[in-house]
């Protein structure tokens, strides 16, 4: 579900500017990349972190007067980054411009405003998709381009959320329908 994801915001992307999905690290403006990654806006996850705050789900699902237990869904986010390496370097802020212009103009993504001719990843439980520009400070650039081992270009780094990750079987389990107390009757 997390390629789904990351394929269906680079084709909405993709109605607007040239994007595909790439590694970053891997590119080196010294040579000619593969494709047109040298003129394209390369979308690299570089992070994924479960959201904590909604790790609390119930473990039970009501299925009429069956209950089930299952494991609870976890939620992710996921930090996607923009960068270009064109070889002009003008063309590569305009570039990084329209992403920004993109996401700001429409930055949560749902079955109802999906874009033209593309599908909504719902067949991988995906329900809504949020980007928030996510802003690093110039210690946390030069960590990020250093993990990532190359010179830095530019770049929009945005925190994706929330995928929900739900493939527990159900295992159905005895129900509560009645409770007796006796204790203080007499």
């Amino acid at each position: 579900m997390i390629a789904k994801t990351v394929e269906y915001i680079c084709s909405e992307l993709n109605l607007d500017t040239l994007a595909e999905i790439g590694d970053v690290a891997r590119l080196e403006t010294s040579k000619v990349p593969e494709g047109d990654m040298d003129k394209n806006v390369i979308v690299t996850l570089v992070n994924i972190e479960e959201e904590k705050t909604l790790k609390n789900g119930s473990a039970y699902v009501q299925n009429g007067d069956v209950l089930n237990k299952r494991n609870p869904t976890v939620f992710l986010n996921l930090y996607l980054l923009f960068s270009c390496a064109h070889n002009e370097y003008a063309q590569a802020l305009k570039r990084i411009s329209k992403v920004v212009l993109f996401f700001q103009r429409k930055n949560v993504f749902t079955p109802e405003n999906v874009g033209a001719n593309l599908v909504f990843p719902t067949e991988v439980g995906v329900e809504k998709i949020i980007l928030d520009l996510f802003t690093l400070n110039f210690e946390q650039i030069n960590h990020l381009w250093g993990v990532l081992g190359g010179k830095y270009m530019p770049s929009v780094l945005y925190k994706l959320r929330i995928v929900a990750i739900q493939n527990a079987k159900l295992d159905e389990t005895a129900t509560v329908k009645e409770i007796q107390a006796d204790a203080n009757l007499k």
